[in-house]
């Protein structure tokens, strides 16, 4: 079985090496790796240095993340596609590991994931409700995960990750495209044994960024594969930033959740005030994106 994994990459300079020392080491002869770079700084240079190492570096046509998957998973000739962040490290035995269900008929497959900066506030607050998120998962659920991979035909038949849009989606996609598997027929296996890590936003602008994006693809998502008007996003948000306000006001639901994602931190309870306060930020974060992102596609739309 040959295994292609294809990794988007835009401006990771700062975490790409050790992701690219992690896919160099991996204890599997048959699988290529694309890096489907459109980056404007030297992340294709360090690439290049792994050339020798069956990591070939594509230049896409600057669609965003999706028309970059896209792109890797054509160019692929693996059975299965892996499908990855930039800042995932995988375990050597990685591919070994998730062949054993691909073999036993598999057609998609999820895996856990570990922040290795969970030292950091905002990373382990990230971590912390991922690894809550598996604990409440059940076995006839779909679960997107870092280092989800499905099978190549099955891929193509759902159609792939949604793309060709007048602003491309920044989140959201991988579940619509691990639903869309599914529904073409596709079985699906959950093993939370198998752990990759992955470096977490840890700084208040990187976290700001990466919460408003999720609030901004909820309008995109709604908009692009909802098929919504805008009418009907505007009132969908004005009810989420009502919904919203009002947790941030009372304190309950935040309080009750962030208890609940003490159990998930190296520090217990006493990480609570901290990652309630991340969890408040991030849903201001993604309040500002609901809006943000609601008149980015009204502008974009009318001009064209």
């Amino acid at each position: 079985m040959k295994f292609s994994i294809i990794v988007p990459t835009y401006n990771e300079k700062k975490d790409i090496t050790p992701t690219l020392e992690a896919l160099a080491a991996l204890d599997y002869s048959n699988y290529e790796v694309f890096m489907v770079d459109d980056s404007t700084d030297s992340t294709p240079d360090i690439i290049k240095q792994y050339a020798d190492k069956n990591i070939q570096l594509i230049k896409p046509g600057g669609g965003g993340r999706c028309e970059a998957r896209n792109l890797g998973i054509q160019r692929a000739t693996g059975d299965v596609v892996v499908i990855l962040n930039a800042d995932v490290q995988l375990p050597k035995d990685f591919l070994n590991q998730i062949k054993k269900h691909y073999d036993a008929g598999a057609d998609l497959v999820s895996v856990s994931s570990k922040a290795i900066n969970d030292d950091r506030l905002f990373a382990r607050y990230i971590d912390c409700a991922g690894l809550y998120l598996e604990s409440d998962f059940h076995g006839n659920e779909i679960l997107w995960t870092e280092g989800f991979s499905c099978r190549r035909e099955l891929a193509l038949k759902a159609g792939l990750f949604p793309a060709g849009f007048p602003v491309a989606m920044f989140a959201g996609e991988d579940g619509y495209f691990a639903e869309n598997l599914v529904k073409a027929g596709g079985t699906t296996h959950v093993d939370l044994n198998i752990v990759v890590h992955h470096i977490a936003p840890a700084d208040f602008k990187e976290y700001w960024y990466i919460r408003t994006t999720r609030g901004r693809a909820t309008s995109q998502y709604r908009r692009y594969i909802n098929r919504w008007s805008f009418k009907k996003i505007a009132f969908w948000n004005f009810l989420k930033t009502g919904f919203n306000v009002l947790k941030c006001a009372t304190l309950f639901y935040p309080i009750i959740y962030c208890w609940k994602l003490t159990s998930f931190s190296k520090y217990g309870k006493k990480d609570w005030i901290k990652l309630l306060y991340a969890h408040v930020l991030e849903m201001i974060a993604m309040t500002y994106g609901l809006w943000k992102e609601l008149y980015i596609i009204y502008k974009k739309e009318k001009m064209a």
